[in-house]
């Protein structure tokens, strides 16, 4: 079990922070359904125009994925290092 700090927690600021994550996630979720658009065009019609507009989409939006995906990753993990901080080797002795 964690040594709990007798610091109090910004819950304000915490939730914010949870919500900006929450915020990311909810745009990735709306740039993946876009991209799902294209590619059920091309699962309509296997042209090579289709197949390349699915490229292309997935080419110009991965940056913006891994983005969104990433900004929510490090929001959660500094809210929860804020929670539950990792122990001193100090504090052990």
């Amino acid at each position: 079990m964690k040594n709990v700090s007798n610091s109090t927690v910004d819950s304000s600021n915490m939730l914010y922070e949870l919500r900006k994550a929450k915020g990311s996630l909810l745009a990735l979720c709306d740039e993946l359904d876009e991209f799902g658009i294209s590619v059920c065009h091309f699962d309509d019609d296997y042209s090579q125009e289709n197949a390349m507009r699915v490229a292309c989409d997935a080419s110009r939006d991965f940056d913006t994925w891994k983005l969104l995906i990433f900004s929510a990753r490090d929001i959660i993990a500094d809210q929860i290092a804020a929670l539950d901080p990792p122990e001193d080797d100090e504090e052990e002795k």
